[in-house]
């Protein structure tokens, strides 16, 4: 018999996050986790002189007023070296993407400087607020998924960094590849609430993959209720979509031309 993996799992400076729904993503990953074989192990880091080392950290969002304080905390912190080595994977959400980014706007306009984890920058645009459904992705083996995006920013790759998910109905990134969030390297880099890993475990899967150094797919783990409840809702925004995703299917320079 194998021995049991354990995985340590930290969720950065939730006082400074806003609720929406990202702090159910370390429960998600803790029972993905032991569905799968693993000790998984969450901690919670509230301060800077608090940080530990752990396998995943999770970053959440903010409001735009609170990303300076959420970069200076992380700044405080080991996480830049960890996730520059690839020794830990991170998952930014929303704000929390803005705070790793290269830059962000800030609620006056003015441009500041991101920790610069994740090739991108980001730029002020239209509110955009809806369901979101991703095409499934066989390189990362995802099927499928759902989230909920609510701002008024566009996301900008750079470096050939891809985006982390391919948008069948949605905003995104706001681009004319139909892309979302940004994967590069260690970092995973989102818009997407829900809570998305609670909705979508295969993306748990990934996160705890990138984790472990584990290749090869997991096997498949079928949760028939949340996928009943996931496929419901994904049908729900195919029906909407022939009425109000002709938007969605203009291209980004075009579209931000647009009222609304």
């Amino acid at each position: 018999m194998s021995p049991t993996r354990s995985v340590t799992v930290a969720t950065l400076f939730p006082l400074a996050t806003v609720a929406a729904a990202d702090e159910a993503n370390a429960g998600a990953l803790a029972r993905r986790g032991a569905a799968r074989g693993l000790t998984v192990e969450t901690v919670t880091v509230d301060r800077p002189e608090a940080f530990v080392d752990a396998d995943i950290y999770l970053l959440g969002g903010t409001g735009r007023g609170g990303v300076r304080a959420l970069v200076d905390a992380v700044a405080d912190t080991d996480l830049a070296v960890r996730v520059r080595d690839g020794r830990s994977v991170l998952l930014a959400v929303d704000a929390g993407l803005d705070a790793v980014s290269r830059s962000w706007v800030d609620a006056s306009g003015t441009r500041q400087d991101g920790l610069g984890l994740a090739p991108v920058t980001v730029h002020p645009d239209h509110e955009a607020t809806g369901t979101v459904v991703t095409r499934p992705d066989a390189d990362l083996h995802l099927p499928a998924l759902v989230g909920w995006e609510a701002g008024d920013l566009r996301t900008e790759r750079h470096d050939g960094a891809r985006a982390l998910f391919t948008l069948e109905a949605g905003r995104g990134n706001r681009d004319d590849e139909r892309g979302e969030g940004v994967l590069a390297g260690s970092v995973f880099g989102t818009r997407l609430h829900g809570p998305l890993l609670a909705l979508n475990p295969e993306l748990a899967d990934l996160l705890l993959a990138r984790a472990l150094g584990r290749e090869e797919p997991w096997p498949v783990l079928a949760s028939p209720a949340l996928e009943r409840a996931r496929s419901e809702r994904i049908a729900e925004v195919r029906r909407e979509t022939p009425a109000a995703g002709w938007r969605d299917r203009l291209p980004s320079r075009v579209a931000r031309l647009l009222p609304g």
